[in-house]
């Protein structure tokens, strides 16, 4: 998501970011890294991830988001050392429970479609300025 869609996503709402008291509602920032080793040495290939992209996170997230390139590395179960490519999903939105049920949703999904032990979800408010 560009700085100009965010924009238009804040300026579109900006009819509900007001409450009575005259405070801005609350704007999420959720990052989602989604890892891209499987089980057994296999990898999501850059093609399952463009469907799963196509198919979960874009019908949830119309207004748009962003996908980065990352490597990062964790701790399996086990207590192994796991590296892996990661795919970075930005999403930025109002705080709402619909929202909250679709990212929720969006990583049972790739956890299920991709036999991941998990999704990292990291959400923050934050406050936007152009």
């Amino acid at each position: 998501m560009t700085p100009v869609d965010i924009k238009r996503l804040v300026q579109a709402q900006s009819s509900s970011t007001s409450n009575a008291s005259g405070q801005e509602d609350i704007i999420v920032k959720e990052e989602l890294y989604f890892g891209l080793s499987k089980p057994e040495g296999k990898v999501v290939s850059e093609l399952e991830w463009q469907r799963f992209l196509n198919n979960v996170i874009s019908p949830r997230f119309r207004e748009g988001f962003t996908v980065m390139n990352a490597n990062g590395q964790y701790l399996s179960r086990n207590g192994k050392l796991i590296r892996e490519n990661t795919k970075l999903v930005i999403l930025i939105h109002q705080k709402h429970s619909t929202k909250n049920v679709q990212v929720q949703e969006a990583i049972a999904k790739y956890k299920q479609m991709f036999q991941q032990e998990s999704v990292l979800r990291v959400t923050s408010n934050v406050k936007l300025s152009f």
